[in-house]
């Protein structure tokens, strides 16, 4: 134990219970800095423990780093860079050397009001890994309290689905860049999540059986499992869908990995695809503009205006629950009769969208010729197409 003057503040430096160095402010008098010290001498002698000297007294900066080291091999990499930027960008510039056991609710009151506007979804991902640090550091027994315990999460809007209809769909097919018709086709005919559609493998698409089967997805370039046992599933792949990929597996490399990739063979990149891709075709087709989850939202609606079966929309998408239908596509629901796809293409060949949806340019002029299965004809018509659906397997909710 001893005492210590650092600026204008007297400290006194103590062992706690445990053998942890704790410093204790005492203030601007060394005369009271002594009388404290001795007293805590007595205390300390008889085993009274005060309670901050029970708790850690690591800056919280420090204490940071090392509780960044811990979860790195208990979380994805992606979310551990998450939590990095957070901690590095937001946190630590503003709890700087305030040390651990002294980080008050109003301190990290004060830290979210200094979020300024950021948007709510924002506020409430900072605060995950914040939350997750004191959290552990209260389990760990390293502080008594946790002061983020009452802090409560931002209200957040409910994302709007704002889905394509069937011409709509149509004419972004249309004026898309050829090279990327075939994987918005996949996200529109499926529901499939964007990371999902990235690292989609051609050893996961199976045409004997016209099936999908989701087991990996791609978070900031990198691959891994999906985050929720619910996402991994195998989608029905329709009819229109399984002419697409099939001309677009005859067309790929037969050494290729991915089924997606850019036009020089390398991965896609969600960000340059959704600026330089889904972005231009939205305006050179003279469609609003919208994000482009929208695809996942399109196809939800779309089947369920068409009187598919709830549930197995919510199977191709990947909900364990309705709960998730019913909140976001409920207005779109007309009955729970199951067709598995019938009713959808139905109503394509209704809206006119029986022309093929590949562009005859978007091709090479030998896929064609490669083709053995299937390869006597073209997408064709929606009402060809469905005469031809007693020939796949029907979907199992």
């Amino acid at each position: 134990m001893g005492v210590r003057k650092r600026g204008k503040k007297w400290f006194i430096d103590v062992r706690d219970g445990k053998g942890r160095r704790i410093r204790k402010s005492v203030g601007i008098s060394r005369a009271v800095a002594e009388l404290v010290e001795k007293d805590l001498q007595v205390k300390l002698a008889r085993g009274e423990y005060l309670g901050i000297f029970e708790a850690d007294a690591t800056p919280f900066s420090r204490y940071a780093q090392e509780w960044l080291e811990r979860k790195k091999m208990m979380v994805s990499q992606s979310t551990w860079r998450d939590y990095r930027s957070t901690m590095t960008v937001y946190a630590i510039p503003h709890f700087k050397e305030t040390p651990l056991c002294q980080v008050s609710m109003r301190d990290v009151e004060d830290f979210v009001d200094h979020l300024g506007t950021l948007s709510s979804k924002r506020k409430n991902n900072i605060m995950v890994p914040v939350k997750n640090l004191f959290n552990d550091a209260k389990r760990r027994g390293d502080i008594k309290d946790n002061p983020t315990e009452l802090i409560r999460r931002f209200k957040e809007q409910m994302p709007q689905a704002d889905p394509f209809s069937f011409p709509e769909m149509k004419l972004f097919l249309s004026h898309v860049d050829p090279h990327y018709v075939p994987y918005f086709t996949t996200a529109f005919f499926t529901g499939m999540r964007p990371n999902e559609l990235l690292a989609l493998k051609w050893i996961h698409v199976d045409f004997d059986m016209r099936c999908i089967t989701i087991r990996e997805g791609r978070v900031q370039g990198i691959e891994g499992p999906p985050k929720t046992l619910s996402s991994y599933r195998d989608v029905d792949m329709l009819e229109p869908l399984y002419q697409v990929l099939l001309r677009h597996r005859q067309a790929s490399p037969p050494e290729a990995t991915h089924v997606f990739t850019g036009k020089k063979g390398g991965p896609l990149e969600v960000c340059n695809l959704r600026n330089k891709v889904w972005y231009p075709a939205l305006q050179a087709a003279k469609l609003r503009k919208r994000t482009m989850y929208q695809t996942r939202h399109s196809f939800a609606s779309l089947m369920l205006a068409h009187g598919e079966d709830p549930l197995w929309v919510a199977r191709m998408l990947g909900h364990t629950t309705m709960d998730m239908i019913f909140r976001h596509y409920g207005k779109f629901i007309r009955n729970r009769m199951r067709k598995d796809g019938v009713r959808f293409l139905q109503g394509m060949e209704e809206s006119g969208m029986g022309t093929p949806l590949i562009p005859a340019n978007a091709l090479p002029e030998h896929a064609g010729e490669k083709m053995n299965h299937g390869s006597g004809h073209d997408l064709g018509t929606l009402a060809d197409q469905t005469q031809k659906k007693g020939s796949r397997n029907p979907a199992t909710p």
